[in-house]
This record gives structure tokens, sequence and C-alpha cells, in this order.
């Protein structure tokens, strides 16, 4: 018990180093990435939408901070020969899989928990956010500011009225687009006022000139009235969430017992409730192959180690999504193949790599 509890012990170690590591990585290019997605972010709003960045990525970036955190262990019991001493003791080397099959499972039943019940809402929250943002930032411009770049829209004014926020002297350009159902919009006016409703942001123009650049002819008209979609302009989906990835596992069981789905729909659901089990499941994979890289690579470097485990994880993840995807929507196929195969090829490179060490 003391030798598991120790190899234990190291584990979370290092998978909490691991973790920190990542994160000081990730979070630059997390909230970079957030702020581009929400226009002119508060703090606030900032602190909130990284969140769901995060455990958005949980899922994946775990079992990979997992392995490392194996190798680093593993890797380091056998430089220093303890791996040695320990199977000197008697002991037969698959017991020291007990120590990373208890995290795996830990882990195993965590990032089954995000990806069933947490992963399916975060679209719906980032939807939720994004339009938070653009209404705060529309309602609560800084004094002064008389210039707009949001949703597809692009406005200058000379001035704007600090108790309206009206905008006088105005020159406005909308891209248009399929989305939003509208034509290209370039033009002057008197004024302009922008509010959101909704979804929609409103743009009310007075006071219209506009040079068409195909003919060279000027015309003037009272008003315009712009609504632009602002989910659809930012790249947020409306979907209508009947979708499996919209879905939490429960609701997606309750879905196939009682509804009447459409046979893509049906092999849609099943293999997105195949799809999280093996996620999930990968974690027992990542530590019977970092223990035997670890082992392996013991006199060698072990950012070398590191690198092949990582591809391996990236390899992964990569070959899950797509070939695992194709073959699971196949309708010539079972649900389950597709979202298995990968696991179970994985288990066979695992297998090899372990088996190399033992017998080492």
């Amino acid at each position: 018990m003391t030798i598991h509890l120790y190899v234990l012990k190291q584990l979370l170690i290092a998978l909490a180093f691991a973790v920190g590591a990542l994160l000081c990585v990730a979070l630059p290019g997390i909230a970079i990435s957030t702020v581009t997605k929400l226009p002119s972010v508060d703090v606030w709003i900032l602190l909130r939408f990284l969140p769901l960045v995060l455990q958005s990525l949980t899922p994946y970036m775990l079992p990979l901070c997992f392995v490392l955190s194996v190798v680093a262990v593993f890797g380091r019991l056998a430089s220093d020969g303890e791996w040695t001493a320990i199977l000197m003791t008697g002991r037969h080397p698959l017991t020291l899989l007990i120590a990373p099959g208890v995290v795996a499972t830990l882990l195993g039943l965590v990032i089954f928990g995000i990806v069933s019940n947490d992963l399916p809402q975060l679209r719906k929250k980032e939807r939720a956010l994004i339009l938070a943002a653009t209404n705060s930032f529309v309602q609560n411009l800084r004094p002064g500011k008389t210039s707009i770049d949001i949703a597809g829209l692009h406005l200058i004014a000379r001035t704007r009225d600090m108790d309206t926020g009206t905008f006088r002297g105005v020159y406005l350009r909308h891209a248009g687009g399929s989305d939003d159902q509208l034509d290209r919009v370039d033009i002057f006016a008197n004024s302009v006022d922008i509010s959101v409703h909704g979804e929609l942001l409103r743009v009310h123009a007075v006071g219209i000139g506009s040079f068409d650049s195909n003919s060279g002819s000027y015309s003037r008209s009272d008003e315009l009235l712009l609504n632009i979609n602002i989910a659809k302009r930012l790249g947020v989906r409306t979907e209508t969430y009947e979708r499996a990835r919209y879905l939490t596992s429960t609701e997606i069981r309750e879905r196939l017992e009682t509804a009447e789905l459409t046979p893509k729909r049906l092999r849609d659901y099943r293999y997105t409730l195949q799809y999280r089990a093996a996620l999930a499941g990968i974690c027992f994979v990542f530590a019977a192959l970092g223990s035997g890289i670890g082992v392996l690579m013991r006199r060698g470097s072990l950012l070398t180690a590191m690198a092949v485990s990582v591809g391996f994880g990236l390899v992964y993840y990569v070959c899950n999504m797509e070939l695992g995807g194709k073959l699971g929507h196949n309708p010539d196929l079972p649900p389950w193949l597709g979202a298995w195969i990968t696991n179970a090829a994985s288990s066979l490179v695992a297998a090899f790599f372990l088996r190399r060490a033992i017998r080492r």
C-alpha cells in the first residue's frame, strides 16, 4: 500500500504542475480569442466568458496533462532505479498501474460528467454572453466615443449627443449578407440611433444621403431602419438545438425512448452517447501508454518522451473526431464502432509500449 500511495502522490503532484503549466500557456491565447469574439468586452464579461472556454477544453486537455504526468513519474522512477527496486520486491510490474488507474478513474468520471451535462449547454451560454456583451457595449458607450465597429456595422460620427446617445453627422456602412437578408448599406445620415432588442441590433438613421458608385447618382431619403441579427453576424449559430451535441445525455436517452426520430437523427444520438463514454475511457489507455513510454525513455530525454506522448494524444483526438465521426455516422456501420475504434487502436499501441517496458 505504501508504494501505491507513493506513486499516487507523485502522480497528483505532476498532474497539478501539468495543469498549471498548461493554463499559463493557454490563458493568454484564450483571452485574446475571447476579446475578438466579444466587442469592446469589459472585465466582468471577460471573467464570465473565460470559464466557458476553459470548460470546453477540459475534456481534451485533462487527458493530455494526465499522460504527461504519467510519463514524468514513471520516467523518473526508472531513471532513479526505483522501478527496478520495486520489481525486486517480487511485485508484478502491472501492479504499479493501480495508482494511475485510480487517477484515470477519477478523471474519467469528471470528463464524462462534463461532456454529458455541461458541454451541451456551453453553446447556449456563450450565445447569451455575446448578446449581453453587445448590449452592454451599445448601452454604455464611453463619453466622447463617436465610432462603432460591431456585427458588420461600421459607423463614424462627427459628434454624439451625451443625453440621448444620438450620433450626428454620420457615415455608416453595413456589409449586408444572407444571414440578415440585407443588402449592402453605404450612406451618410444627419443622425443615427442604435439600440439592442433581443438578438437584433436596431439602427435608425434619419436624413439619409447615398451615393451609387456604379451609376454616379446621388439620392436622398427621410429615414432607414436596419435590424441586424447579432448572433449570426458574430458567428453564433441560431440552432434549434435538436442536434445531439446540444443535448445532455439524459435528454438524448429520453428522446430515444419517447420521440419519433429520423434514421439520421437516431444514429447521431446513439453515436454521441458512445462517443462521450469513449472520450472518458481514453484516460485508462493514456495511463498504460504513459507508464510504458516513461520506463522505455528512462535513459533518454524526458522532453522527448513528453513530446511523443503529447503527439500521440493529438493524433488520437484528430482520428477520433475525423475518422471516428465519419464511421459513426456511416449508415452501413453500427454507431458504437466509430466511437470506440480509435480507443481500440490506441489500446493496442499502449499495450505494445507497456509490454516492451515490462520485458526490459
